[in-house]
């Protein structure tokens, strides 16, 4: 009964961050066919967010900041062989709207973020607010 209890809570947590994003973005119904995968990474003042998106023009990427949220939204367009009405032998290669949404350990100031896009990789770096982490020493 504990078990249930902790993943109920966590089931809460998770979905009062959603309604909290929801409600700073504004309500919206995902079409994304992929997620980009992350990497998610902080230093003493910043937090670093990688997402690969090969593929994507950087025309074709929006980036949505909250004080501890991130989204990564667009469009992963096929190329001009694949549109001509072929057949597939295989196909993995995802092609469509693509969305991720990333929970921030640390708030950050949505106006400090620093946004390079290269080889398809997005990469942003944000301020941490407050300071950063504190460091004490015991004894």
């Amino acid at each position: 009964m504990e078990r249930f209890r902790r993943v109920s809570a966590v089931v809460s947590v998770s979905r009062d961050i959603d309604e909290l994003f929801e409600r700073f973005f504004g309500a919206e119904e995902s079409n994304a066919v992929w997620e980009p995968l992350v990497d998610l990474f902080v230093s003493e003042h910043k937090v670093h967010l990688m997402a690969e998106v090969p593929g994507v023009a950087g025309s074709e990427v929006h980036v949505r900041v909250g004080t501890r949220m991130v989204q990564i939204l667009g469009i992963k367009r096929p190329p001009d062989k694949v549109r001509r009405g072929v057949s597939f032998y295989e196909s993995q290669i995802p092609y469509g709207g693509f969305e991720k949404r990333v929970s921030l350990p640390f708030p950050v100031n949505p106006s400090s973020i620093k946004v390079e896009f290269k080889d398809g990789v997005l990469s942003l770096e944000l301020d941490r607010v407050g300071g950063g982490a504190r460091i004490i020493r015991i004894g």
